[in-house]
């Protein structure tokens, strides 16, 4: 395992992590991966690391997995390190790595969560969190969602991104149809009159559950052709959850 020392900020081995944005992440394919529990979680999936910047603590810590990747690995001071990202570093380690690639719908399986219109990448991210933690391991974003692959979005799931399949969709209601032509149930969540509430609901074995946006809720043309309107029963004086919130609460429900 060769590990490059780096002494000065104006170094070209490590430009990515200087100058790269969450757009030119994504034109190029790239995501950038930090904090040491996040990044092991990288190490132990298939994604492919390009680049490790590290202290040398976690090098030697994790020395055993790092020796199996073909990697470029580069160390430096604390100090150099912390005028890279622009403020104290905590975590030490940063990592750019080949975006995993979105899977086919072809690919989906039974149980597949639904990401309507989120543009919160903290929302995103915990939602993610939440789908790793009760086994729901596909998702569908549509292309009114930000990219799960923004660095937030990366750190707030805690590296869980990395143990899902996501599948982007370009036209929402079209998949939805194309799922309901294959026995998948199109499951809503909103708090509307008529809407089944969740404890009494019976998730079938092959269904898709929707998550509308932080302040507009679910489309109104994907919920006129759902199967089912499911609501949380909530204080009426509060009305609305966090996104976040519902899912953990939904998808636990949806995991049973």
């Amino acid at each position: 395992m060769k590990i490059i020392e780096v002494q000065t900020v104006e170094d070209p081995n490590i430009k990515e992590f200087l100058s790269l944005k969450d757009k030119s992440l994504s034109i190029n394919k790239q995501i950038i991966v930090e904090s040491e529990k996040v990044i092991l979680k990288l190490l132990n999936s298939n994604t492919k690391v390009q680049k490790i910047f590290a202290h040398r603590e976690f090098i030697e810590k994790y020395s055993t997995i790092l020796e199996t990747k073909n990697t470029e690995i580069y160390t430096a001071p604390k100090e150099v390190m912390e005028d890279i990202v622009g403020h104290k570093l905590h975590h030490g380690v940063m990592a750019l790595a080949k975006r995993p690639s979105y899977i086919s719908i072809d690919e989906l399986e039974d149980k597949v969560l639904v990401l309507n219109g989120l543009t919160s990448p903290e929302n995103i991210g915990t939602i993610i969190r939440n789908s790793a933690a009760f086994n729901i391991n596909s998702i569908i974003i549509d292309s009114r969602t930000c990219s799960p692959y923004a660095r937030r979005c990366i750190r707030v799931s805690m590296g869980n991104i990395f143990k899902v399949k996501i599948y982007k969709s370009d036209d929402l209601l079209r998949d939805l149809n194309l799922l309901q032509q294959r026995k998948y149930r199109v499951i809503s969540t909103a708090n509307q009159p008529g809407a089944i509430n969740l404890p009494t609901y019976k998730f079938s074995n092959k269904a898709c559950v929707i998550i509308g946006s932080e302040g507009h809720g679910i489309q109104s043309e994907v919920l006129d052709i759902s199967d089912d309107i499911i609501r949380i029963p909530i204080n009426d004086e509060v009305a609305h959850l966090n996104a976040a919130c519902s899912s953990s609460i939904v998808l636990y429900q949806f995991s049973l």
